[in-house]
C-alpha cells in the first residue's frame, strides 16, 4: 500500500487550519479586563491489592496487563506461580485549570495535571506530568488544543469505571501524547483532526522511530452526542523508521476504533472495539516483525505489521452505593505475510487475553471505598511464521483490590 499522499495531506491540513482560523478569528483585541481564575482539584488514593500469580505489569504491579507465563526453574517449579501483596498511593493526583482573558477572539484556558506514578520503574513515587495543554475556543464550535492530552484512540468520552489503574488496558487503547488537535462542533456531531508525537507512551525504540520518519501520528475522528447516547469512530495513521542496518526501513501502520455510550439516571453502559496494526504504543498486544527478503544480506529488511483486535464493555449503576462490571477480550491476529526475523512486539507468544472484573463502591462526602475482583487469563502458545499463536496453555490470575479515595 502506498502512503505517498501523506505529505500532501499534512499540507492540506495546515492550509485548512489556517483558513478556519482566518475566518473564525474576529479582528479585536484580547479582553484584558477578564481576570485569571485558578481551580485546583484532585484526589488522594491508596490501593491495596493481592494477586494469586505474578503479572506483566508496571510500577511494582500497580499497572497490570495480563498474567505472566509459566517459567519453570531447574526443579520444575513455575517461578511465576504464588501470591503477591502490595499497597501503593502513587495514583494520587493534582490538577489545575486556569481560565484567562480572551485571546485572538477566543476564550482561553490552560490545564495541567500530575501524579506520583513516576516516569520509569526506578522513579516510582516521583511526580510526573499527565496532561498539560492550552485550549482556545471560538463560539463553542471551533476548538484548538496545544499540548499533552489523551490520544483520540483512547476516546475520553468512553472510559470504563474500573478501580484498577490500567483503565481497561490492554483492551482499551491507553496513551497520552503531545499534540495539536482541532475540533469542529456544529451541533450534536464533532469532527476531530489531530497531529501527535510520542513521549511517555512510545513505539518500540522510544520516540525516535516516529520522529525519524518526519511525519506525525495523524488521526481523524467523528463523535456524536445527544441526550443519553454517544458514539464515535476514528482512523489512525503512524509512520515509523526504526534504525536497524541501513536506517531506511519504514513501517506505516493503520488502526481504527468505534465506541458507544449510554447513560440514564444512575445507569451507564459503554463499549469500544479497536482493530489495528502495531498498537504497541497504546499498551496493547501487537507490534511488528522483520523479514529479510534476501537471506544473508545485512542491509535489507522489510518491516511487517502485527495486527491486533480488542473489545471491551462496562456497565454500572447506583450513586451512594455503586456496582459495576467490566469485560475485555483481545486477540493477536498475526501478520498478513510470512516473516523470518524475530517480532518486536508485546505478547508475541500470546494468542488472546480476556478479563472480567466486578466492582462495588461506597461514597460518602469526599470519601470513596472501592472493592474490585479482577480475573484475567492469557493464552500462551507457539507462534508460527506469521506470528499467529496456537497450542495455547492459559495462565490466570485473580486480583483483589481495595481502594480508598479522598476527592477535593
Amino acid at each position: 500500500m502506498s502512503f505517498s499522499f501523506i505529505p500532501k495531506s499534512i499540507l492540506w491540513l495546515c492550509l485548512t487550519g489556517a483558513l478556519i482560523l482566518s475566518t473564525a478569528l474576529p479582528s479585536q483585541a484580547a479582553d484584558e479586563d477578564k481576570p485569571f481564575n485558578f481551580t485546583f482539584f484532585g484526589f488522594v488514593k491508596n490501593d491495596a491489592f493481592f494477586d494469586t500469580r505474578q503479572m506483566v505489569a508496571a510500577r511494582q504491579g500497580q499497572f497490570s496487563l495480563f498474567p505472566s507465563p509459566v517459567i519453570k526453574n531447574d526443579l520444575g517449579t513455575d517461578r511465576n506461580e504464588g501470591p503477591l501483596f502490595h499497597m501503593l498511593a502513587i495514583q494520587s493526583r493534582l490538577s489545575m485549570i486556569v481560565t484567562g482573558p480572551d485571546a485572538f477572539g477566543a476564550s482561553s484556558r490552560g490545564f495541567i495535571e500530575g501524579a506520583f506514578f513516576g516516569n520509569i520503574e526506578s522513579d516510582i513515587n516521583g511526580f510526573r506530568l499527565r496532561h498539560a495543554f492550552v485550549e482556545l475556543v471560538w463560539d463553542g464550535r471551533h476548538k484548538l488544543l496545544f499540548g499533552q492530552f489523551w490520544h483520540p484512540m483512547f476516546a475520553e468520552t468512553a472510559v470504563p469505571g474500573v478501580v484498577a489503574f490500567n483503565t481497561g488496558a490492554p483492551f482499551k487503547p491507553f496513551s497520552r501524547n503531545p499534540q495539536i488537535r482541532y475540533t469542529f462542533s456544529p451541533g450534536d456531531v464533532s469532527f476531530i483532526l489531530a497531529a501527535m508525537s510520542q513521549i511517555d507512551f512510545v513505539s518500540q525504540g522510544g520516540s525516535m522511530p516516529l520522529r525519524r520518519s518526519g511525519i506525525p501520528n495523524l488521526h481523524g475522528q467523528v463523535r456524536y452526542s445527544s441526550g443519553s447516547f454517544g458514539a464515535g469512530a476514528g482512523l489512525d495513521f503512524k509512520s515509523l523508521k526504526p534504525e536497524f542496518f541501513s536506517g531506511e526501513e519504514t513501517l506505516n501502520s493503520l488502526a481504527g476504533t468505534v465506541y458507544g455510550t449510554y447513560s440514564r439516571n444512575s445507569f451507564r453502559a459503554m463499549a469500544q472495539f479497536t482493530y489495528g496494526q502495531n498498537l504497541f504504543d497504546h499498551l496493547m498486544l501487537g507490534g511488528f516483525a522483520l523479514n529479510q527478503p534476501f537471506p544473508g544480506s545485512f542491509n535489507t529488511y522489510d518491516l511487517i505489521n502485527i495486527t491486533t483486535r480488542a473489545v471491551w464493555a462496562d456497565i454500572s449503576t447506583g450513586n451512594t452505593f455503586r456496582a459495576g462490571l467490566f469485560f475485555g477480550f483481545t486477540e493477536n491476529m498475526g501478520a498478513d505475510e510470512d516473516f523470518n526475523g524475530g517480532p518486536d512486539m508485546r505478547g508475541g507468544d500470546i494468542a488472546w487475553v480476556w478479563r472480567v472484573s466486578p466492582r462495588i463502591e461506597l461514597n460518602s462526602g469526599p470519601v470513596r471505598l472501592s472493592l474490585e475482583a479482577e480475573y484475567s487469563e492469557a493464552g500462551y502458545g507457539l507462534p508460527d511464521n506469521r506470528g499467529v499463536v496456537s497450542d495455547t496453555d492459559p495462565t490466570s490470575n485473580l486480583r483483589l483490590m481495595f481502594s480508598t479515595y479522598f476527592f477535593f
